[in-house]
């Protein structure tokens, strides 16, 4: 258990790096229209959640899937937000709109991938710390 949650959240850090990585670049080049509409307040917020990742990667089995259930849910309240302040008049093509909130679909995409990842290691610890002792329990001390 401690491999699979220890290597899903190296995995997720490492897509936290690049996505702060491309807005950061994005920021940078001098481009009428970017892939991604972004800001430096989301992009710290994806490199400080990399950081974040990389140091709860390091804990125990039970706080590191806390925590990404928690960010999972945070993502998703920061994209709830993102897609209240989207300021779209009525005749906007759906275009602009999708084209505006693709930060936002990105933010609420990784937040449910985080709550389900979460939710499945959540339901799947106890399955595994039984296999573990039992098999602890079974086998004979060394030396005897």
């Amino acid at each position: 258990m401690k491999n699979l949650s220890g290597t899903t959240i190296w995995i997720f850090s490492a897509v936290f790096f690049v996505l702060a990585l491309l807005g950061f670049i994005s920021d940078l080049l001098p481009v009428e229209k970017a892939f991604l509409e972004t800001n430096t307040i989301y992009n710290f917020t994806h490199l400080i959640t990399a950081i974040v990742f990389v140091f709860v990667a390091k804990e125990r089995v039970n706080e590191s899937i806390h925590h990404i259930r928690v960010f999972g849910l945070t993502y998703m309240l920061i994209s709830g937000i993102g897609f209240l302040g989207m300021n779209i008049q009525i005749g906007t093509p759906w275009s602009y709109a999708i084209y505006v909130n693709l930060l936002n679909y990105v933010q609420f995409g990784l937040g449910i991938a985080l709550s389900i990842l979460g939710s499945i290691l959540k339901k799947r610890q106890p399955l595994v710390d039984s296999n573990n002792s039992s098999q602890q329990k079974a086998s004979p001390a060394p030396g005897i």
